[in-house]
């Protein structure tokens, strides 16, 4: 199977890849999406129709790959955010589970 094009593949392939703003519009659907779908991390591929303009949402990702060369990309590291961001969820969870061991009188 031959990979045609994808975004991890860009540096051996010589295909260009650059950060895009979507139309405020995708912003508020694929917020909506994930809402709906209970995810809290990931990404969301869409296409435009362009024979009726429609914004067509596939590939739901509860955990998106990222692009080569991030920094240079979209103007962050990502690895470091997820990190940050898995870090204070399991501390989350963690002082979740101390309420409720001390509320409950110890472990069950």
């Amino acid at each position: 199977m031959t990979r045609i094009a994808c975004p991890v593949d860009a540096p051996k392939s010589g295909m260009k890849v650059e950060g895009y703003d979507p139309p405020r519009q995708v912003i508020e659907d694929v917020e909506r999406i994930v809402e709906l779908a209970g995810v809290e991390v990931g990404g969301i591929e869409y296409v435009i129709d362009d024979r009726t303009g429609k914004q067509l949402y596939y590939d739901v990702n509860a955990l998106s790959n990222f692009v080569a060369d991030p920094v240079r990309v979209i103007g962050f590291n990502p690895y470091a955010r997820l990190a940050d961001f898995l870090i204070a969820e399991a501390q989350r969870h963690e002082a979740n589970r101390s309420e409720r061991v001390a509320a409950g009188g110890g472990p069950r």
